[in-house]
């Protein structure tokens, strides 16, 4: 081989070992900030993140909320309620998303007396009656919720949508004697 052709030689496997090194370095980088990300993404998940209010149709409260994505092994060791899931009879693994909610009831009624001993309270979204003898309540509260996920694109042109930049659940409530308090969304990441 000629003295030409050996420093080639010499070059091109020195090149490659840089690019090696410098590619082995990147993937390091990138997964030290990969695991701090998720880490991140765990600790947000635990934290109560505000929710943004706003209203449809002049009266009907609409709460609007980031969906948070987690992994799998993260969720199935740190965020998981393991007994919960068991008395569902799932399996962690089976899991896409879980939504907790934290609602209130309040408001205030005028009782009609129906007889000396019962007063009652009815309208559409709950029934109440007091039977003053017994001293007894009977109450039922009906509810309705919508929950919708949407896609949040993170690239857009024109009329051209593509990538997922994330999630956001908005949470229809038609009760208006109900208010939504809390909400949590995670994502589990296949």
């Amino acid at each position: 081989m000629k003295t030409k052709d050996r420093l080639f030689l010499l070059a091109v496997i020195l090149l490659s070992i840089l690019f090696l090194i410098g590619g082995v370095r990147y993937w390091v980088k990138n997964q030290d900030m990969e695991i701090e990300l998720n880490d991140l993404r765990v600790q947000l998940a635990h934290s109560k993140v505000p929710l943004q209010r706003d209203t449809i149709r002049d009266s009907i409260p609409v709460v609007s909320q980031r969906a948070v994505e987690v992994d799998k092994t993260d969720y199935k060791q740190q965020l998981a309620d393991k007994e919960l899931i068991k008395d569902l009879g799932l399996k962690v693994n089976q899991l896409v998303s879980e939504n907790k909610m934290l609602r209130e009831a309040r408001d205030s009624v005028i009782m009609k007396a129906v007889n000396d001993s019962v007063h009652a309270y009815h309208d559409r979204w709950v029934d109440f009656e007091y039977f003053t003898r017994q001293q007894l309540l009977k109450y039922a509260v009906r509810d309705s919720f919508v929950t919708e996920v949407a896609r949040l694109y993170k690239h857009r042109f024109l009329f051209w949508r593509w990538g997922t930049k994330g999630y956001e659940v908005k949470i229809v409530n038609f009760n208006p004697h109900v208010d939504v308090k809390y909400n949590q969304h995670i994502m589990i990441r296949q």
